[in-house]
């Protein structure tokens, strides 16, 4: 048997199915304008937990052939030879040829580079000092007439050459001088150090007419190289170079022994002393005298008893010597003391005498 209710339920379903296949036609049509239209959503868009980055482009290494680029040479100059400064119209090839070496031996020795690239005041090693240069015949001072003229190479008192033929001194003070300048003002002397670098200042003689000359006194051991610079109202002329190495154990060549004195004449000589005559004139002198003393005295010390004077030379620059008449019954031992202008004494090695 069948209610009311059942029977309006069975009618209602095909209603259902009906409006449901209505609105399933409608959404599948194009879009829809008005009030009945459906509403529009807006996305929402959650940020990502952590910045996002790109990743980094990485590029192997270009791999260079090893002999695209020749690996650095290292040069050592060759510091065993004298050294030389450079003047003014020097080149590479004419100090090579003064100094009885090649342009190849003097570019090796200094890691030059460019051969043709040398400048006033650099100092090159060579094998021995080049002798000045002397202008030929058709260098003249055409720009300055006046200009200075130096009366000798420059050079250092006292020196000596040893076996490779440098020049040398024991001396700790030396006289450095350029003899007479004509037409100078003032002579200016400088000194590159044993250390190199810049040449230093070391001082002026302003009466060079007599002879222009500096002392100077080696700060320590090695090889110092002077010059001089003569200027007047004309011009401004430079010498040439002189090097000398300072060795204070250096024992000069010679058949005299080392800073002894010598007599003559003498009646004998053994076991270190000297017999000279009674009552005769003898020559003393000291070989080996430094040069740039003022003064050098010679002492006798007599045996026993206290030094005194026997003769002094003034002007030691032609010279360190005496003469002396020998007293009879003298004994005892002769000195020679040479006075530097900065006060210093040196003495020479003390001499044994007898008069007979």
């Amino acid at each position: 048997m069948h209610t009311p209710f059942a029977r309006g339920r069975r009618a209602a379903l095909p209603l259902v199915f009906l409006l449901l296949a209505t609105l399933a036609c409608s959404l599948s049509m194009g879009d829809e304008t008005g009030d009945n239209a459906p509403p529009v959503q807006t996305p929402v868009f959650t940020a990502f937990p952590t910045p996002f980055a790109w990743p980094t482009a990485t590029f192997p290494p270009t791999l260079i052939p090893t002999t695209a680029v020749p690996p650095a040479t290292a040069c050592s100059r060759y510091t065993a030879w004298p050294q030389y400064t450079v003047i003014a119209g020097d080149t590479l090839g004419n100090i090579a040829q003064r100094a009885g070496t090649t342009i190849q031996q003097l570019a090796a020795a200094n890691c030059l580079a460019d051969t043709n690239l040398i400048y006033v005041g650099q100092q090159l090693y060579v094998p021995q000092i080049p002798a000045t240069r002397t202008p030929g015949p058709t260098a003249t001072f055409t720009s300055a007439p006046n200009a200075p003229v130096f009366g000798q190479a420059i050079t250092a008192s006292q020196h000596w050459r040893d076996s490779a033929g440098q020049a040398v001194t024991y001396y700790q003070t030396v006289r450095v001088t350029v003899g007479e300048v004509t037409n100078a003002d003032s002579v200016s002397f400088f000194v590159t150090g044993a250390t190199g670098g810049a040449a230093a200042y070391i001082g002026q003689d302003r009466d060079p007419w007599d002879g222009a000359f500096v002392d100077y006194t080696f700060p320590a051991p090695g090889t110092y190289t002077f010059q001089a610079a003569a200027e007047n109202e004309f011009a401004r002329v430079n010498s040439g170079a002189f090097t000398v190495r300072y060795d204070p154990n250096f024992v000069p060549p010679g058949t005299h022994q080392y800073n002894t004195l010598a007599f003559a004449p003498t009646v004998s000589t053994s076991g270190g002393w000297t017999t000279l005559r009674a009552g005769t004139a003898v020559t003393i002198t000291w070989p080996d005298a430094p040069g740039g003393a003022t003064r050098v005295d010679f002492t006798l010390t007599p045996t026993g008893g206290t030094a005194h004077i026997i003769g002094s030379d003034a002007n030691p620059l032609d010279g360190t010597t005496i003469t002396w008449t020998v007293p009879a019954g003298t004994t005892g031992q002769v000195q020679g003391r040479a006075t530097m202008p900065n006060g210093q004494v040196i003495t020479s090695e003390a001499a044994g005498v007898i008069a007979q």
